[in-house]
Formats: structure tokens, sequence, C-alpha cells
């Protein structure tokens, strides 16, 4: 099977990082579980918004409840990956804000795993699903008690609804969530992800500014995953392409992209008039 076959058949989630936790991550085989606190999402890195059934507001919980309120919802953590957005026609991997934000301004990389193969390593005790995008998302949970014992089992009842959905201005990330409840006092966790890294994505964008880099930077991936194929994704011509390391076979172009002009397909050159 070629690359273009195996890419178009692989159903695809994509991890946007920078080039030294990508090479950690490639090093490790492993991926980590981040802290809620540390989303760049004001909403999800402040959770602790709760009200009891009667509609009591946060100052009223006992002390003691909003401690364990406060340490159950931040025993969760997350690992966030791009899906591709088939309604949309829009490719997880051909999304430009993502490659800024997260992949050091496109001087990173984006690591690409398939699903199915992910999902072997997801245990019982990991939540995972698609981000809901939504108008209006609640600034609050409801807790139908105020005994410490059971806000564990509240919370847990109500995970979807804080962890899995987001305001809609964030839907450009098209995320798909794999989430787990931690205990408070682990220092870091990670997934044992296995076989399931299949291509390994670089922006053009570092050739351009600095080849010796970029080259290097192609050497250190293959030390690393010799069996993982490199592609390119950027700016050609007239087009946005993805195409392997050696720029012999194109894997996709953006004709199957979208927001891109393309002379000659669906749009005519504008030439400008001498003066």
């Amino acid at each position: 099977m070629s690359i273009k076959e195996s890419f178009e058949k692989t159903e695809k989630l994509y991890h946007f990082t920078t080039l030294e936790k990508a090479l950690r991550i490639i090093d490790s085989n492993r991926l980590r579980f981040g802290r809620l606190s540390n989303m760049n999402d004001i909403h999800e890195a402040d959770k602790i918004m709760f009200v009891d059934a009667n509609g009591h507001p946060i100052d009223k919980f006992p002390s003691d409840v909003l401690d364990v309120l406060n340490n159950e919802v931040y025993s969760y953590r997350q690992i966030s990956f791009t899906a591709d957005d088939e309604e949309d026609d829009k490719d997880g991997f051909d999304l430009h804000q993502m490659w800024g934000l997260y992949a050091d301004k496109g001087e990173g990389m984006c690591l690409v795993f398939d699903r199915k193969e992910l999902e072997k390593w997801i245990g019982t005790d990991v939540e995972h699903e698609r981000i809901s995008y939504d108008k209006d998302v609640k600034s609050y949970h409801i807790s139908f008690s105020d005994n410490p014992t059971e806000i564990p089992n509240e919370v847990k009842k109500q995970v979807n609804e804080i962890f899995y959905h987001r305001r809609k201005e964030w839907e450009h990330e098209q995320e798909f969530r794999l989430l787990k409840k931690c205990p408070i006092t682990t220092k870091e966790e990670y997934l044992w992800y296995g076989k399931a890294l299949k291509f390994i994505l670089l922006s053009s964008k570092l050739r351009n500014i600095d080849e010796v880099r970029y080259f290097k930077q192609i050497d250190d991936i293959k030390t690393k995953a010799k069996d993982v194929p490199i592609l390119i994704y950027g700016n050609g011509l007239l087009d946005y392409a993805l195409v392997d390391s050696d720029h012999k076979d194109i894997i996709w172009d953006s004709n199957n992209g979208y927001d891109i002009l393309i002379p000659g397909i669906n749009c005519n050159f504008i030439l400008s008039q001498p003066f």
C-alpha cells in the first residue's frame, strides 16, 4: 500500500506540538495527560463554579465540600487531539491556526495517530469522545449533595457536561479528547500509544527559514522513528500540499481543502492594470 493510500484509509487523530515535545513523545512512545489549570481556555481552566440543587451559590458551601469539589474536578486530566471534520470537509492537519497556536508558529510538528490503534491502549478508566461546541455553555454545574463523600459521584455523573462542552468560538480546534481521573498527588500521568503513531507532519516554513536546521530536524526524527513516514505540509507555487519528505509523491493538495483559491481551478488570475 502506498503512503497516499495508507494516509487516506487511516482514521486519523492529530496532535500539534513543539519540536522538543514531539521528539520526547516519539522517544518515550507516550503522551502526557495535561492538567486543566494549564488550558488556554479560561473556562476550561476555571471549572469550580457549582451551585446545589436548591440554587445556593458556591460561597454558601461548607469549606470541606469546596475543597473536595476542587480536588475532584482538577483530578481529571486530558490529552487533546484534532480530528477531521467530514461534515464541513475540514481535514485536521489543514488548519493553519492549529499549526500557529500549538506547533510553534509552524516550526513544530503534527503527530498523526491511527484512532483505532490508539483506542487499543485506552483503558476503561479513560473517557474519549469529540468535544461539542455550543452557543451557550453553562458557567456552573449542579451538585445534589453537600456531603463530601458523595462529591466524586456527583462529578462523575456530569463528566460529559463538565469536560466535553466548550464555547462555539473554539470550534476551529475540532477537538477529540481523552480524559482520565488521576490521584491528586500523581505528578505526571501518561498514555502508552503502542504502534498508533502512523505519520509525522512538518511544515515547509522551517525550510524557507533555515534549510540546515530543517534537514537536521528530519534526520533527528528518522533516528527516533525509523518506520514512520515524514510528510511535509506547506505552500507550493499556487496551492497547499502534503508531500513525502523526498518531494516525490503528493499525498494531498488544497484542491481537496477549503478556503484556498487556486488559479485555474476555482478562480481566475487577477492581473494588475499598468499605470
